[in-house]
């Protein structure tokens, strides 16, 4: 088993609005719940705000849920989709956002601070 690493920054759609990407990667492909919480751990902070949060990582549904969790207090959350090749609106509290509304994938070169 492998402890995640997570990124968490600010990037700029083709429109000008400014989300929080929280992308994540499990070396190995193989992690527990207790070593993706000591990753999150360290990161938690720097994921709520006044910015969307966009998640995109491969890994276990519980997981996702941890980092649904972080990101509550956020304006909405979606997550990647690769077959619809965008973001999935999962949660919103914000009436720019619709519940499964689809958001274009925003390009990595589009990274606009890093964390």
């Amino acid at each position: 088993m492998a402890l995640p690493e997570i990124s968490v920054y600010d990037v700029q759609s083709d429109t000008n609005q400014m989300f929080r990407m929280v992308r994540f990667s499990i070396p190995g492909g193989v992690t527990s719940p207790s070593e993706f919480v000591n990753a999150l751990a360290a990161l938690e902070a720097k994921i709520p705000g006044h910015l969307p949060v966009l998640i995109n990582g491969r890994g276990p549904v519980w997981g996702y849920g941890m980092l649904m969790h972080a990101a509550h207090p956020t304006p909405a959350i979606a997550t990647y989709d690769p077959r619809m090749l965008g973001y999935v609106i999962t949660q919103t509290h914000d009436e720019r956002f619709k519940l499964g509304e689809l958001l274009p994938a925003i390009e990595e070169q589009d990274k606009a601070t890093s964390n």
